[in-house]
């Protein structure tokens, strides 16, 4: 027993030890761990493309890799007029695999592991021990989301495409319908490419693809999202240069003390106002009134925040601005109420099918998640706001509103009262003048 103890240890101490701290730092695609996808697993699965390894053939992506070869024969036609060749493809991302490579966590998984099983989410694979498998899925992936976006950024333009008018994807017809869905698919934190993939396959295109940056802006339609056209900093991926424009750099500092939703705030006569850009970091509170970024929220908002609060759990350098804003619109989010009032100055806007579902999305998903601290913006609006509420005249005023004017029936007979107790002064006024004019 002892000798295979001592086996086992040493087994252990042979097998490869924590990645170097270089290695680390491009490491920024992760597996969502059971604790999160508990919450809602659909949220980080992808529906109708893999992007990457870690949901390569899956079952129900499987139809799509047909439309990833045909992605890949229009790129070779783009290249082949500039006189360039898939070996050229090859060279350059073997160049760059090592870099790839360490972009994904836990890409060393035998088949045969426990915990991989229990997961049950991945094909697991080694692909360590298959590099040149790693390899074609970062090329043929890689083509297959430029070419998305291309023909996106063509049909949005009214150019002619590329495409059979008849291709399942790629169609002018089509892409209505499955564009919207591919967009969800590839802000999935599991279905992530390195922008280091994309960059270097758009830089051998001879099409004047132009800036990866740029063009994932506008597939997601980002450039009005922040405040000024900054320069975004080397992103990881596309999920990291979708949070990247929707925040900035800021602080985090612990919270004291909740914010009141939204009906009580406008009871103590807090005014509601669309910010100016749709930034997470655009919040304000001035004069009584509180600016919100607009929110456009249809059926792909709950796995996209979900994505975004995950990777800034497990990327250690990614920040917390978009798990702030959503602890943020918790706060303000008590009911349906809440969700009309902020539908009715247009700061929730898009396809909501209930204020109800709404208000259900934002109390799911802070369920699990952790919130370290709020931003230093989000932190001087809340100090703002609690200051604002503790004033004598607006607890009356809110006490005031809440006890008489938020039933109907209550308001009637306050008013009725009201209207008695005039009348009744009135008369006395006008007994008391008659005597003495007798």
């Amino acid at each position: 027993m002892p000798e295979k103890l001592m086996l086992d240890l040493i087994k252990k101490l042979e097998l490869p030890q924590n990645p170097p701290a270089q290695e680390l730092c491009s490491q920024s695609i992760y597996r969502v761990p059971k604790i999160l996808t508990d919450v809602n697993s659909q949220a980080y699965e992808p529906k109708l493309a893999s992007f990457g390894p870690y949901h390569h053939n899956c079952c129900h992506l499987r139809p799509m890799e047909e439309s990833k070869y045909n992605a890949l024969l229009q790129f070779h036609r783009r290249i082949a007029r500039a006189s360039r060749t898939l070996d050229d493809v090859l060279i350059a991302m073997r160049r760059v695999e090592p870099r790839l490579i360490a972009y994904y966590d836990g890409l060393q998984v035998e088949e045969d592991d426990e915990d991989c099983l229990e997961r049950g989410r991945f094909r697991c694979h080694n692909w360590l021990k298959e590099k040149d498998e790693f390899l074609k899925i970062m090329i043929v992936d890689g083509c297959f989301a430029l070419e998305i976006m291309l023909a996106d950024k063509r049909f949005a333009a009214g150019e002619q495409s590329e495409y059979d008018a008849h291709d399942p994807i790629f169609g002018v017809e089509r892409m209505i319908y499955v564009v919207p869905h591919l967009k969800r698919d590839m802000l999935l934190l599991e279905n992530q490419l390195p922008l280091l993939a994309l960059s270097t396959l758009a830089a051998i295109d001879g099409s004047g693809i132009g800036d990866v940056n740029t063009l994932i802006k506008a597939f997601y339609n980002l450039s009005s999202a922040s405040p000024e056209d900054r320069i975004i900093d080397e992103c990881f991926h596309i999920l990291d240069l979708y949070r990247k424009i929707l925040t900035s750099e800021g602080e985090y500092l612990p919270s004291e003390e909740n914010i009141q939703s939204a009906t009580k705030l406008r009871n103590v006569g807090v005014s509601f106002c669309k910010s100016k850009t749709n930034s997470f970091r655009d919040i304000s509170f001035n004069g009584g009134i509180l600016s919100l970024p607009q929110l456009k929220v249809d059926s792909t908002t709950e796995s996209s925040l979900l994505n975004l609060m995950a990777f800034e759990r497990l990327h250690a350098t990614a920040g917390n601005e978009v798990t702030a804003y959503v602890f943020f619109m918790d706060d303000l989010i008590n009911t349906a109420d809440d969700v009309a009032l902020l539908r009715n100055e247009e700061i929730i806007k898009g396809l909501v099918d209930s204020d109800e579902n709404v208000f259900k999305m934002f109390n799911k998903i802070t369920k699990e998640a952790k919130l370290t601290g709020f931003t230093d913006d989000i932190i001087s609006v809340n100090s703002k706001l609690n200051t604002y509420c503790r004033k004598r005249m607006r607890r009356w005023r809110a006490n005031f509103v809440e006890t008489y004017l938020k039933n109907l029936w209550i308001f009637i007979s306050l008013l009725g009262g009201l209207i008695f107790l005039a009348l009744t002064i009135i008369k006395t006024v006008y007994t008391i003048l008659q005597y003495y004019n007798v």
